[in-house]
């Protein structure tokens, strides 16, 4: 590998090291030397337009921007000269004058920020206390350090209409200042295209093409263009009223099983909205739009549970937490082992699924746990559970060859997985792409089977035959596709399989999970889940399953190849039968409860179904609790404590061990989070300090019984991809409804 050439380059004066390939701004920006700039952006191409960083060079004629020109040996640059100052001032002027500025030059700017802050409601913005960026605006932090005290030119409003149609954000577009910041991340780095500049001249704006709205434009509501908007133009409909963020704080996205990193903003300790982290080696700041604009709203909630009730015959009545514990004693003192059962959400932190297995068999002395993968793959829970925890890490997208995508579609979901095969394809990959409707890889890819799911099995046993028996006449309107397909598979070395959250909606799951096992151990796939269940891998770490003890599925000497070692066997559960006592924590209380004589309902927000909770405990969310959980690849990710829970709500951990205290069966003194990971870590060495990525033994069925298909699960039943501690996304965030993807049957060729 080839080092950068070094060499030193004089900045105002200064003598600065710097590397080839950098431009004059990059190098005084990595100096700490500020060069204004509207256009110029870290991650972005260079572009010129804005022409605010203008420097002075040895050697060259005029005033070249410092984004576009490169560093070069010995050179000379001056930064803050009169004349240069001047040019500046001149083209922030001619900037300001089709911008709404007057507030920026007013003597009596303090008073209006004083008094005048909760103006920026307003619907079209005049001036800089209507601005939703009002205070964090960078044009207003340009006209600063530029010096810049008046306008000589005549102030020209061009009178675009505000954009509020869309789901999550207001566009504005007379603050425009045709930086092309917005067009350039949604092309290049989102490679979305959504956006694009739009009429010439006076007329310019930016948005979708042929007046369509962004949902018509296909836009993926990301936000990127939002978060690299140096003005008001583009604004949050939620997070605009709040103004200026008194401080952020970086956490995991709770959402999937990525665990993207969120930058959460907050006032007055309360969420206000959440950024993406470009520095995250894992997403690279690529949000999709739960991350971006599905968190302040959900958090918010005004359904959120914030007071432990008991159900009396007159209702529910709110308790003390010193009564509810009384309660939850009362109940399961005189409950037997046999006669419990503990449902987990994959959604809780590694933290909480730990404290959970221990209350389930320490203080109940019971194993019978269930959770909402169990019920959505059923019989083929142990062939899930080998795909999901064993998935191969995102970086084999970068390496591929040929990539297939089954099921999978990352508009509204999982994008950095969606953005690295986009990538992949510009450097030459071939992607083919099967799922029952369109997806937003189809014009990517060289191949579209646009099939129902019924039929996957057939298709993907026919692409891999190496033997050409002819199409059936199911797939005869596929023959081209059919033979590329065949064709790039047969020339590859490095496939790559994608595996998409359709597949678990999938009638035919369990023959899917088996044809993608073998396709995997057989065929030599690099298989990437994308699944939902975001702490699974934790799930299964903790020990949070029955028949799996902490620590028990991962393997100790590194990466073997799947099966190599002893199968953890997972317990048969009947979770049909008549149960005395059902606690809940942090899933659903869905429809198909079983029978049961009291049922402890731990969670955030209210269950949605029919049943009734006999005990309501009120927990806090991931902003509100710190912790870990394990992504897909399996590497650890911090979850950290951003504000405090609202009324009484405490975390999941804290509440069982409260309840086992008051019992006192076992001894779960844990005060703090940190007492936990303690005792974690006498199962798993090195937890929480791990940065290795941690593998997964295979799993079977345990005592040599095998469910069939209608024993395990107990009902049919679709649990929602798309939800948090089994709230819907869409009943807490409005705009969620408006873009939520509704399965339909694909008409064949």
């Amino acid at each position: 590998m080839t080092r950068e050439k070094a060499f030193t380059i004089t900045i105002d004066n200064r003598h600065v090291d710097v590397k080839q390939g950098l431009t004059i701004l990059e190098a005084a920006r990595r100096h700490n030397i500020y060069i204004p700039s509207l256009c110029a952006l870290d991650g972005l191409p260079s572009y010129g337009a804005c022409r605010m960083c203008i420097v002075e060079v040895d050697g060259l004629r005029g005033f070249p921007t410092a984004c576009t020109t490169p560093v070069e040996e010995g050179m000379v640059v001056r930064t803050e000269t009169a004349e240069i100052k001047t040019l500046r001032q001149e083209i922030l002027r001619l900037v300001l004058s089709e911008h709404p500025a007057s507030c920026l030059f007013c003597g009596e700017q303090e008073e209006c920020k004083q008094f005048q802050g909760t103006i920026r409601k307003a619907g079209m913005t005049t001036g800089c206390r209507y601005c939703p960026n009002d205070d964090h605006c960078e044009l207003q932090q340009i006209t600063e350090k530029v010096g810049l005290t008046d306008i000589s030119y005549p102030v020209r409003y061009r009178n675009f209409p505000v954009e509020k149609d869309d789901p999550f954000y207001d566009r504005d577009y007379n603050l425009c200042v045709l930086c092309g910041r917005c067009v350039r991340i949604c092309n290049t780095v989102r490679m979305n295209g959504t956006l694009s500049f739009k009429q010439r001249g006076k007329l310019t704006t930016i948005g979708p093409a042929f007046d369509r709205s962004h949902i018509e434009g296909g836009c993926e509501f990301c936000g990127a263009c939002l978060s690299v908007c140096p003005t008001g133009t583009l604004s949050a409909k939620t997070s605009k009223w709040y103004g200026k963020p008194e401080g952020e704080t970086g956490t995991t996205c709770p959402y999937c099983s990525i665990g993207c990193r969120l930058m959460v903003q907050v006032s007055r300790d309360r969420v206000i909205d959440v950024l993406p982290d470009y520095a995250s080696p894992l997403d690279n700041g690529l949000l999709c739009v739960k991350g971006r604009f599905a968190v302040p709203e959900l958090v918010n909630s005004a359904q959120r549970l914030t007071e432990p009730r008991m159900l009396t015959p007159g209702g529910y009545e709110f308790v003390s937490w010193e009564r509810a514990m009384d309660a939850a004693r009362e109940k399961l003192s005189d409950t037997p082992p046999d006669a419990f059962l503990m449902l987990l959400s994959p959604q809780l932190s590694n933290e909480d699924l730990f404290v959970a297995q221990q209350f389930a068999r320490r203080v109940m002395g019971a194993d019978n746990m269930a959770s909402a993968p169990a019920v959505e793959v059923g019989s083929s829970l142990p062939s899930f559970l080998g795909l999901a925890c064993s998935s191969d890490g995102l970086d084999a997208i970068d390496k591929a060859e040929v990539i297939l995508t089954l099921g999978f579609d990352s508009r509204y979901g999982y994008s950095p997985i969606g953005v690295r095969v986009k990538k992949a394809v510009e450097k030459g990959a071939r992607l083919f792409t099967i799922c029952d409707t369109d997806t937003n890889l189809d014009m990517f890819a060289d191949a579209v089977f646009k099939v129902e799911s019924l039929h996957w099995t057939d298709l993907l046993a026919m692409l891999l035959s190496r033997e050409d028996k002819g199409l059936s006449a199911l797939f005869a309107g596929f023959r081209d596709e059919v033979d590329r397909t065949r064709a790039a598979l047969a020339g590859s070395s490095y496939k790559v399989m994608i595996a998409g959250p359709e597949v678990l909606r999938a009638p035919q799951k369990c023959e899917i999970l088996g044809v993608l096992g073998e396709i995997r151990h057989s065929h030599g796939w690099r298989i990437v889940a994308a699944h939902p269940f975001t702490n699974l891998s934790g799930m299964v770490a903790m020990g949070a399953l029955p028949g799996i003890k902490p620590g028990e599925a991962v393997r100790k000497n590194g990466p073997e190849p799947q099966g190599a070692s002893p199968a953890v066997r997972i317990r048969p559960l009947d979770i049909q039968r008549h149960w005395k006592v059902v606690y809940i924590i942090g899933e659903a209380c869905p429809d198909w409860l079983p029978p049961h004589d009291f049922l402890i309902y731990q969670n955030a927000f209210p269950a949605l179904s029919a049943f009734r909770p006999d005990l309501v405990l009120p927990s806090a969310l991931f902003t509100e609790s710190a912790g870990t959980m394990f992504n897909v690849e399996g590497r650890l990710m911090a979850v950290a404590k951003v504000v405090e829970p609202p009324g009484s709500a405490k975390p999941d951990w804290w509440i069982m061990s409260r309840i086992a205290e008051a019992l006192g069966t076992c001894k779960m003194d844990y005060g703090e989070v940190s007492a936990v990971q303690s005792e974690i870590r006498k199962h798993l060495k090195s937890f929480p300090e791990t940065k290795k990525r941690i593998a997964f033994t295979a799993f079977a069925w345990g005592e040599g019984h095998e469910p069939k298909v209608e024993e395990y699960p107990f009902l049919d039943c679709q649990s929602e991809l798309d939800a948090y501690r089994g709230l819907p996304l869409a009943e807490a965030v409005p705009g969620m409804k408006r873009i939520q993807r509704v399965p339909r049957p694909a008409k064949e060729k």
